[in-house]
């Protein structure tokens, strides 16, 4: 089976890299990245934000339970910062806790069926927050070994690819299961629908598991693991140290400001735009095929652009379409394509951002850097969730999506000046590559 597989892989990889692991490392984070993608796309984002609106939930409870999820990562990315670079079975250790989030969907499901005479609003709210933040717990351990294992396991002249490839893949299910959940939801009562796509995902999870299980780091690029205790006090006075993630620490506060307001353009557009009840799956639909798009830009020019215009250029585009979105006077179409615009930015800012991370943050710190700047991300959108919501429910918002257009305006543009201070570090081995081919 593996001799069959390294046969394909060196047909379909073999101008990216010469080295059979480096493909086969490539092959199961692309597989990984599919599951993950599709347990994303069911189970979380629009569809999860057009449940909890049909629900019955204010935008600014929908607002809060975001802020829960985004405090509880960043709490769960101090907690375990100390263990970032210690932990030297990264791979189990990954897969045992994406295992456990597969129980988050199904307790939801569990919950959500259970009739509101029964179980009242404010009593499924409750459980609905208990559901996230555990869920985010957990998923904060995954969350900061995403960097060190893809740091071991591909070397920089193939990374501008890989997250081209994998952010591909992440989205690529997606868009078709956008468009099924549409269906479902508007032939399935309430809330049934939403209960057989949970499902699903809780199943999608369990394989992204499975698959990243068989990735292998590379003994070339081995590095020790520079904490110097488990707790996390130690490591947050390493990371502060770091010059790298005193350039950072500023953009991604502003990031997180702007990607909070992202998440409740789909409940905008139901409450004051009129959108029907089954177009969050559709909008499920535009952001996974933003995520390819995005992911095939990225796979193009990142490696030959680098990540500072990189980044930038994805957050023009982010701000153009936030600006505008608003602006549909209720035109479901319209909606859709400036959302579509949003997303395409947002997700060739996605890559760009941690891509830029990598290329200059020293391997031995990554575990730590990762969880310090993301619970800067989090904790920023845990701010502006319920702010942006309260905003939302009170104000304009051709008001509230412009001023949120400003600030991602302003991410990229501090972003490009951060990564411009220093140069990507040159490929470890000096193996001829081909050109970017834009993989699907």
């Amino acid at each position: 089976m593996a001799s069959a597989l390294d046969a394909v892989l060196q047909v379909a990889m073999g101008r990216m890299t010469a080295d059979p692991q480096e493909r086969r490392n490539v092959f199961w984070l692309t597989l990984a990245y599919l599951f993950s993608g599709t347990g994303a796309a069911l189970f979380g984002g629009d569809l999860w934000n057009g449940f909890l609106t049909q629900t019955g939930f204010s935008l600014a409870r929908v607002g809060w339970v975001g802020s829960a999820a985004g405090l509880a990562n960043a709490f769960g990315l101090i907690a375990f910062m100390g263990l970032a670079d210690r932990l030297q079975r990264r791979v189990r250790t990954y897969v045992i806790c994406i295992s456990v989030t597969a129980l988050a969907p199904l307790l939801t499901v569990g919950v959500a069926v259970i009739p509101r005479v029964a179980f009242p609003l404010s009593a499924l709210f409750v459980t609905l927050l208990l559901v996230v933040i555990v869920q985010a717990l957990i998923t904060a351990i995954p969350v900061m070994l995403d960097y060190p294992v893809l740091a071991r396991a591909a070397p920089v002249g193939i990374r501008g690819r890989l997250f081209g490839i994998t952010t591909t893949a992440y989205g690529l299910l997606g868009i078709g299961l956008g468009w099924l959940s549409a269906g479902v939801l508007k032939n399935v009562t309430y809330p049934l629908g939403y209960a057989w796509c949970f499902l699903a995902a809780a199943a999608a999870i369990t394989l992204r598991a499975a698959s990243f299980s068989r990735i292998r780091e590379l003994p070339e690029l081995a590095v020790d693991g520079a904490s110097r205790s488990a707790l996390p006090f130690a490591a947050i006075v390493d990371v502060l140290r770091l010059k790298e993630f005193q350039w950072l620490a500023g953009p991604h506060v502003v990031r997180g400001l702007a990607m909070s307001v992202v998440t409740l353009a789909v409940p905008v557009g139901m409450r004051h735009l009129g959108l029907p009840k089954h177009y969050p799956g559709y909008a499920t639909s535009i952001a996974t095929l933003a995520m390819v798009l995005g992911g095939v830009a990225v796979g193009l020019i990142a490696d030959r652009w680098g990540p500072a215009s990189t980044t930038l250029w994805g957050d023009v585009l982010y701000a153009l379409g936030m600006a505008m979105v608003a602006l549909t006077g209720g035109h479901p179409v319209a909606f859709l394509c400036l959302y579509l615009l949003m997303q395409f930015g947002r997700f060739i800012e996605d890559n760009s951002v941690p891509l830029g991370a990598i290329n200059i943050v020293p391997a031995e710190h990554l575990g730590a850097f990762s969880a310090a700047r993301l619970m800067i991300l989090y904790g920023s959108g845990a701010i502006g969730a319920p702010l942006f919501g309260y905003l939302a429910d009170h104000c304009d918002p051709v008001i509230v999506f412009g001023a949120a257009a400003c600030i991602k305006a302003l991410t990229g543009l501090w972003f490009c000046l951060v990564f411009q201070r220093k140069p990507p570090t040159p490929p470890r081995h000096a193996e001829p590559m081909g050109e970017p081919e834009g993989e699907a």
